[in-house]
């Protein structure tokens, strides 16, 4: 795949921000992440872990994500750094709620795009798949719209296909839009109906302007599966979370670890419920640790070895490859890749260029921050949407040295 410049709409990014009225802030470092130091109480440090890598993050990851969280009132923060292969842990929760760990479990709601246009590149570089063949070709069972039967695979990863965030039948209330009330079939069967130009006859501009599209991801996760003959699920065991021992990375979360799921809270405080499994899953349905991300991170950076294992070279030419920037929408000042973006930076002031997604629910906000430049991965997962945490995930792989 080629990474040329093609000049797309742009978007907007609102960003709202919160925090913690009370906090107990904590942290664990070392190669594997091994321990946790979470004190008890809230609105006071607990210890923390010893060591030079510790003592230097500390002051920048309380400057900035304790000031970020003291704005507001939000359930709890997890901050989990990798640098240089050392991992380090930053908790933070409200008075009264369960302690964020590294091990918590978390929904990375739109994180999970950047897992299927892994498993997408790999698939290319493989020859299993050609990032420019028709959807037609690759779904022979859909009767596709003349114009989306020309949509690629690659449109669908850097949302250049002019499909919308979500389908237009979906039913109002969240918990009707699961697979159980609105299954596969129902997807295919609206994708079947779409087409970008909104008719069958006319023109077809291919690749269209930018536009995120939790469908297109969704509709290339059902490509993957049928050509690799497999479901999504597996794949991303088998080539991602089994290969980088993500053991807490995954759709549905074993018995045996649902002690350690957060619960999420919507903008008022209120309980919300877990974020269903949509019929474009491959869009946003995983869950994950700041450990399981932070192993994720340093793949994405080229590590040979994560968790003691190494990484299959695959893997790294993939997530490479899905990094890679394509084109910058129109107005705006970040690059787009196969769901990443580059945000540029300031070069003036000496910022490097990092790699990043964002997730989203109900209950959640989180991101991935990958900086090649310093060997560095920040993940952020609080439990609230729209908290910020891009920006704080931003800041801080601005800020750390």
């Amino acid at each position: 795949m080629n990474s040329t410049d093609r000049r797309a709409g742009g978007r907007s990014r609102p960003i709202v921000t919160a925090g913690l009225a009370a906090l107990v802030l904590a942290l664990a470092a070392g190669p594997g992440g091994a321990q946790d130091g979470f004190g008890e109480g809230a609105g006071r440090p607990a210890d923390l872990a010893a060591g030079a890598e510790v003592d230097a993050l500390r002051p920048v990851v309380e400057r900035l994500a304790g000031a970020w969280v003291a704005r507001g009132a939000i359930p709890g923060l997890i901050v989990g750094v990798s640098h240089r292969g050392r991992r380090s842990y930053f908790g933070f929760n409200g008075a009264g709620g369960a302690p964020y760990r590294s091990d918590t479990i978390v929904e990375i709601g739109s994180i999970t795009k950047v897992f299927t246009t892994a498993l997408f590149a790999e698939a290319v570089d493989a020859g299993r798949l050609r990032p420019d063949t028709p959807l037609q070709e690759l779904l022979p069972n859909l009767r596709l719209r003349p114009c989306t039967a020309q949509i690629t695979p690659l449109q669908l990863a850097d949302f250049t296909s002019g499909m919308p965030t979500l389908p237009g039948d979906l039913p109002r209330a969240l918990a009707e839009r699961s697979v159980r009330t609105y299954p596969p079939e129902a997807f295919l069967a609206w994708v079947s109906r779409w087409s970008p130009d909104g008719s069958e006859a006319g023109g077809c501009a291919l690749p269209a302007p930018y536009r995120y599209s939790n469908a297109g991801i969704g509709l290339l996760g059902y490509v993957l599966s049928e050509r690799l003959g497999a479901p999504w699920e597996s794949l991303v065991h088998e080539r991602i979370t089994g290969p980088l021992g993500m053991t807490s990375t995954a759709v549905t979360v074993k018995p045996a670890d649902r002690a350690r799921l957060a619960q999420g809270y919507g903008m008022e405080g209120q309980p919300v419920m877990p974020w269903p499994v949509f019929a474009w899953y491959a869009a946003g349905a995983l869950r994950s640790t700041a450990t399981d991300m932070l192993a994720f991170g340093e793949a994405a950076l080229g590590h040979e070895a994560v968790n003691g294992a190494p990484v299959p070279p695959a893997l790294t030419r993939a997530l490479r490859e899905a990094m890679t920037p394509l084109y910058q929408p129109e107005g705006q000042t970040f690059r787009q890749g196969m769901a990443w973006i580059e945000e540029i930076g300031d070069p003036d002031a000496g910022q490097r260029p990092v790699f990043l997604k964002v997730g989203g629910t109900d209950g959640f906000n989180s991101v991935v921050v990958v900086n090649p430049g310093k060997d560095l991965v920040v993940f952020v997962a609080g439990g609230q949407p729209k908290i910020g945490a891009e920006r704080l995930g931003v800041a801080l792989s601005r800020q750390i040295r």
